[in-house]
């Protein structure tokens, strides 16, 4: 019963890593792939607070790039959700690559980079209060 229900699902709430390009598949499809950057903070055994950084390939397609290209900059505060997706390639030398990345179906845009230079988890707090 329990096992019918897992499926692969994930949401990040970061920032982009550059300014959103968005491109326009063989077939016609509007798409972008762009890097996501996420934050995580915790405190070690001794109590100090360590902050690491993550980064995310994600891959947009459709109608979802419409809202990318008006307010896709570099350092926007976005919360996005889709599903993860292993692709493999081959690299300029002929080897065989894997890549992970995550295939975005939603997508929030929470603030520019201009608005806020705060860390992600007190900026988030600064939009709940407006």
């Amino acid at each position: 019963m329990i096992m019918s229900s897992l499926k692969n699902s994930v949401q990040l709430l970061g920032r982009l890593g550059r300014d959103a390009q968005v491109k326009v598949s063989q077939n016609g499809v509007q798409y972008c792939h762009i890097s996501f950057v996420t934050n995580l903070t915790y405190l070690d055994k001794d109590k100090n607070e360590v902050s690491t950084v993550q980064w995310h390939s994600l891959s947009i397609w459709g109608s979802l790039t419409r809202v990318l290209e008006k307010k896709g900059q570099k350092g926007s505060l976005w919360i996005v959700q889709g599903k993860l997706v292993n692709n493999t390639y081959l690299d300029r030398n002929g080897m065989e690559q894997r890549k992970t990345e995550v295939r975005v179906d939603r997508l929030l845009f929470l603030s520019s980079p201009n608005e806020t230079n705060l860390p992600i988890t007190e900026a988030m707090a600064a939009s709940a209060k407006s």
